[in-house]
């Protein structure tokens, strides 16, 4: 049996009143139509998570090759969904007003409240309770209920992400499974006090630059465009492994002492603990770069001559012998709802876990995907192809490392606060001694609908 996905648990928020307007103070009025604000909702329990459901795959006679690029297939709707977000043109506020200047987070401060510059304006801005993500607000709101916003690293606006109904993801859970919380005997510290060592038999490993090293301590806010196929940053192997859209760490304070694999083997946390080590920086990076070679794919790579296609992009190859059951790393990147990654940039999607949103009557569980950037993200996998060359499934076999889903404990920093939400961290295992320079190759568990979705039909 896999490993099994964890519930959510509750969450509350503070209520705090208003203040009035002081004389002389700008009259800080949204632009759009005036409308009733529906009072904010109670915090819920909230109800277990059910397992990630995928279609049956059918047996095919099967040739196999490598790693996705999402394309522009054609994406059914979601059949539930939280009703749409307000534009942000409803919450803007004429950029006539003066507000003090911004401070080091990109907010410009007011009477305790933050606002954000977008074009044409300011909005004010709050934490959503349930994912920590930054939202567009009115002043007359406790619980933020307008878009979702991210800085931009090109310009001093902010913006809105918009949403997306593509639901393509890599997952470690086993299909059809059910949902369970961890016990809590069965979960044992996140924290690392392993001490480093390397291995003398790994090729040389490049010292890290300063900026690389200020890039794992201050790491910069999310941007989908460094996530992009091609792109890698080897400095982004020292940052924490779950990170919110701020860069902030979401540490790990439980995991699963022990879980079975899909393929019905045995794997211990204390093998990957080195990884999740809290500001481990450089030296959980040279982890990674010790065991991994992260490099561009060449024609001389390519398995079936219809990988071609992959030249230029990126490979993991082993930069020394991993042996059978060795823990080779995490999926490391940015948490976020899945509904706010676009199509082109689902490509390094992992599964993490659920958080639930209000629809109407009842509550809407919206899935939670890491966008990766780390060494393990970048590994390629294995596809079938039809006869005019196009991959129309994922391949049964050829693959020498398995990802392996640990329930977690870690908290999330709504605000300035830690809250412990339950969460699913993605480890990977070599399945066999692998030789140094071989590639690395790991099953993503697409199913025939979602490789129509990559690669259209």
């Amino acid at each position: 049996m896999g490993n099994k996905t964890p519930v959510k648990g509750t969450v509350s928020v503070d209520v705090h009143a208003h203040s009035s307007r002081p004389d002389g103070a700008p009259n800080l009025r949204p632009i759009g139509t005036p409308s009733i604000d529906p009072p904010a909702l109670p915090a819920m329990p909230m109800p277990d998570i059910p397992p990630v459901s995928r279609a049956p795959q059918t047996e095919v006679a099967q040739t196999w090759t490598a790693a996705v690029s999402i394309g522009d297939a054609v994406t059914p709707a979601v059949a539930t969904s939280v009703p749409r977000t307000r534009t942000l043109k409803f919450y803007r506020i004429p950029s006539g007003i003066h507000l003090p200047d911004v401070d080091a987070q990109g907010f410009r401060v007011y009477q305790g409240r933050q606002f954000a510059e977008v074009m044409g304006g300011f909005v004010q801005v709050g934490i959503d309770p349930h994912t920590g993500l930054l939202r567009a607000r009115l002043a007359s709101e406790s619980t933020p209920s307008g878009p979702v916003l991210v800085s931009n690293p090109d310009s001093r606006f902010w913006r809105a992400l918009e949403e997306s109904d593509a639901t393509i993801y890599r997952s470690a859970t086993e299909e059809g499974s059910e949902a369970r919380q961890p016990e809590a005997r069965d979960m044992e510290s996140g924290d690392s006090e392993d001490v480093f060592h390397m291995a003398s038999e790994s090729m040389p490993i490049a010292p890290y630059t300063s900026m690389e090293l200020a890039h794992m301590r201050q790491p910069p806010s999310f941007n989908f465009r460094d996530n992009r196929p091609g792109s890698y940053n080897r400095a982004n192997n020292g940052r924490y492994p779950l990170r919110d859209t701020r860069g902030r760490p979401i540490r790990i304070r439980k995991i699963d002492s022990r879980v079975t694999s899909v393929s019905e083997i045995s794997y211990l946390a204390a093998d990957i603990k080195p990884y999740i080590r809290f500001e481990g920086f450089d030296e959980v990076g040279r982890l990674y770069e010790e065991k991994l070679e992260v490099r561009r794919f060449t024609s001389a790579d390519a398995k079936v001559p219809q990988e071609h296609t992959l030249i230029g992009q990126m490979m993991v190859a082993a930069n020394r012998r991993i042996a059978k059951g060795e823990a080779i790393g995490v999926y490391g990147g940015t948490v976020m709802p899945l509904k706010y990654v676009p199509r082109s940039e689902q490509t390094f999607t992992m599964y993490v876990g659920q958080t639930f949103q209000y629809g109407p009557g009842h509550l809407i569980p919206e899935r939670l995907v890491v966008v990766g950037d780390n060494a393990i993200s970048r590994i390629n996998s294995n596809f079938e192809y039809n006869e005019a060359g196009k991959p129309v499934r994922q391949s049964r076999t050829g693959f020498n490392v398995e990802p392996v889903a640990f329930n977690i404990h870690a908290e999330l920093l709504i605000g300035d606060s830690p809250v412990t939400k339950p969460y699913v961290l993605t480890a990977v295992f070599a399945t066999e001694d692998i030789p140094a320079g071989a590639e690395l190759r790991m099953d993503y568990d697409y199913t025939d609908e979602e490789m129509s979705w990559v690669f259209g039909r």
